[in-house]
């Protein structure tokens, strides 16, 4: 029905926005709220979540966050706010690395999800997540470099991978993904 707001951000609180489009105010539920500064003019990819007793946007600032807030919410037990609340507490990355290593002591540590939430999210989602383009290692050019400084510094491509994955900032430039993933391999 809805896939993207285009308007300017005029507010925001602890979890959401306000996206102005065409002089009417959207309120938009968010994971991040940091990554829609207020006076810019962006894209809002949505969800559009109505009930019974509720109704309201869920956006996200790529198109690989709501694929994956799609594929969350398609979980059986696993409810919009749930799903939400998961996407707020980690990357995509990291997240679908989780779910495809089966990693489900990770998966409880996500806000809403028990043992039983986790394993149903592992069953229904390992091996059949797939994000835009490539992976997620591919997300820009400063990426990129960074990923190529990892390689010539002789790190193996799954420890390069894990790397960027556990990377939850976005914008970064090169050399500040190279020390973040530094960091990350420093402490395996």
């Amino acid at each position: 029905m809805y896939y993207y707001l285009h308007g300017l951000v005029t507010f925001h609180t602890k979890d959401e926005i306000i996206i102005e489009c065409a002089g009417v105010g959207y309120d938009v539920l968010v994971p991040h709220v940091d990554e829609f500064p207020i006076g810019e003019n962006l894209f809002v990819f949505v969800s559009y979540i109505h009930s019974e007793n509720d109704e309201y946007f869920v956006g996200f600032k790529t198109i690989e966050e709501l694929k994956m807030y799609n594929a969350l919410t398609s979980v059986k037990g696993i409810g919009p706010k749930t799903a939400l609340n998961a996407l707020s507490s980690t990357s995509v990355g990291r997240l679908s690395q989780a779910i495809d290593n089966a990693e489900e002591v990770f998966l409880m540590r996500l806000p809403g999800i028990g043992k039983k939430n986790a394993s149903q999210i592992i069953l229904d989602l390992r091996g059949k997540l797939t994000l835009l383009d490539n992976s997620a290692t591919t997300l820009n050019k400063e990426m990129d470099a960074a990923k190529e400084g990892l390689k010539n510094l002789g790190f193996k491509e799954k420890e390069i991978k894990d790397a960027l994955l556990s990377i939850n900032d976005n914008n970064l430039s090169a050399d500040e993904y190279l020390k973040k993933a530094l960091t990350y391999l420093q402490k395996k």
